[in-house]
């Protein structure tokens, strides 16, 4: 009785292998390559897109960036603007206020710069959303502020 699982069980072993050749078929280079990944359509040139206009607003007193969205436009006050110095500082833009649901900043958007700054070289990075359209982006570029 011993004998009959054990004869079955050489048998299922010798079955399952394979004597034959493992080899992988040349792919034909003018065939398409496949993807899963779909293509994107093309909708004309892309655009450049720097996000909202910034200017320098200077007192006697103070010297601040202020941004000014285009009308429409929102600042993400999630992920409020902030300029990256060459030096590593993280200068974050404050909202005087935000809308109801504390996604967007609303009025002056402000990043008070400090006294003792004669120049001040970085990456400015803004999100926010185009009039409009319902998908916000994020926008960076190198600026430069000297006093």
């Amino acid at each position: 009785m011993r004998i009959i699982p054990i004869i079955a069980a050489a048998a299922l072993v010798s079955a399952c292998a394979d004597t034959r050749e493992d080899t992988v078929p040349a792919m034909d280079s003018t065939a398409p390559a496949l993807s899963a990944i779909p293509t994107l359509p093309k909708v004309g040139p892309a655009e450049i897109d720097s996000g909202p206009p910034v200017k320098l607003d200077t007192t006697a007193a103070a010297l601040r960036l202020v941004m000014n969205p285009h009308p429409g436009d929102q600042i993400s006050a999630l992920q409020p603007p902030f300029l990256q110095t060459r030096n590593g500082r993280r200068l974050e833009f404050r909202g005087s206020a935000v809308t109801k649901d504390s996604l967007y900043f609303v009025g002056d958007v402000v990043l008070p710069l400090p006294a003792d700054v004669v120049t001040l070289d970085g990456t400015l990075t803004t999100s926010y959303c185009r009039a409009g359209e319902k998908v916000c982006r994020t926008a960076s570029r190198v600026v430069s502020i000297a006093r």
